[in-house]
């Protein structure tokens, strides 16, 4: 990351900005976004992006009774009441997606727009449909294929830096306390 930190609720978070213009809050995937992603500089050309690492990924440190999806909800929410705009535009990547959704509930009215990229957290099939890939539960390369366009292009374990790999494993170990129970999805969260 850029290494610039920012402070809500006595949580510093780890954040990446990039662009200028229109303000946009990107909420991670299942890992953080990679500061040489090549769609930051593309949204970065009209948009101010913001995109923090939640906390328990990336260099976010987590606080020990900070354990579900909505303690992650309200620290966004107060982030946005935070930050000095009056609306923004929210983009969601998977699992960002989801919190992306719950905020979206919460408060439509300081969001500009909406975008979900693949989200998790929104089950559209019935219940008997697994339309949400148990990412904890695939083989690693099964996962890697259903998230990648180009798999080929997805970071390689065996090339990450001891630094990179701990990052890696925090991450995956942040997914798994916040998304596990229930896995992958809120059964209230539904889109009429």
């Amino acid at each position: 990351m850029d290494g610039e930190r920012l402070t809500v609720n006595g949580i510093e978070l780890e954040v990446l900005r990039r662009g200028h213009g229109r303000p946009v809050l990107l909420l991670h995937g299942m890992d953080t976004v990679h500061p040489n992603a090549r769609f930051l500089d593309l949204i970065g050309r009209e948009a101010e992006i913001i995109a923090p690492s939640s906390p328990g990924f990336g260099n976010t440190q987590r606080p020990p009774d900070f354990d579900t999806i909505y303690d992650l909800v309200h620290l966004y929410l107060a982030l946005i009441d935070r930050l000095p705009f009056e609306r923004v535009a929210l983009i969601g990547l998977s699992f960002g997606g989801w919190l992306a959704a719950e905020i979206a509930v919460a408060c439509a009215h300081k969001l500009d727009r909406l975008i979900l990229a693949d989200p998790v957290g929104v089950k559209l099939g019935d219940r008997e449909t697994r339309d949400i890939a148990d990412v904890f539960n695939l083989n690693p390369a099964e996962v890697t294929r259903r998230a990648w366009h180009d798999p080929v292009k997805a970071p390689s374990y065996d090339s990450m830096s001891d630094d990179e790999l701990v990052v890696h494993a925090r991450n995956r170990e942040a997914l798994c306390l916040y998304a596990w129970h229930p896995c992958l999805y809120n059964p209230q969260l539904k889109i009429n």
